[in-house]
């Protein structure tokens, strides 16, 4: 009696467990990708050997998209359209999917300008598919989590300089070339 009873238990947990399977949905992104700024931090790494002190700022910032197209292989970016140097958000072609500016605040307390050092976009990069499909393209489904980038800068007194207060704005771009929000960051102190 007691195995019968032992399942019908085990029965009836798998029918409920299934049921609710069938009633979870997928989330209903936007097909162009949404950002939102979740933390910015410094690793500060001192001069030494003749090498000059450099901080290396990480970016963490959350996403959501509703095809989940997010990411370029090493292969994507042979092809047109990412292997093509003109074009683009910023006219640098499509080969960039992690769009930053940085901004600095001049005086204690003031406005912060866009700040250009050499030429726009020196500090863009790239990540690669978050949807682990290599030579083709994944069934579209929504994506979401955290994208984590690093950026190195040396501390040379010309370009970037101890106690220096940065702030950025970023963009992420999917493999259809859609353009997320800009989102800007807290602000933060270089050096030490």
């Amino acid at each position: 009696m007691n195995l019968f009873r032992t399942l019908g238990v085990a029965s009836l947990v798998c029918l409920i467990g299934a049921g609710l399977n069938g009633c979870i949905n997928a989330p209903d992104y936007d097909i162009k990708p949404e950002i939102d700024f979740k933390s910015l931090d410094k690793v500060h790494v001192p001069r030494s050997g003749g090498f000059l002190a450099r901080d290396t700022l990480k970016f963490a910032v959350d996403f959501k998209d509703g095809d989940g197209d997010l990411g370029l292989s090493d292969d994507d970016i042979k092809v047109a359209p990412y292997n093509q140097t003109t074009g683009g958000p910023r006219n640098r072609g499509n080969g960039d999917n992690y769009l930053i500016q940085p901004f600095i605040q001049r005086t204690p307390g003031g406005p912060f300008e866009r700040y250009i050092i050499a030429t726009e976009g020196d500090y863009d990069g790239r990540f690669l598919r978050l949807d682990n499909v290599e030579g083709g393209e994944a069934k579209p489904a929504p994506l979401r989590g955290t994208l984590r980038y690093s950026l190195p800068l040396e501390l040379d007194d010309a370009a970037f300089y101890p106690g220096q207060v940065l702030r950025f704005e970023i963009r992420i771009v999917d493999r259809a070339l859609h353009v997320s929000n800009t989102i800007t960051t807290t602000p933060i102190t270089l050096g030490p």
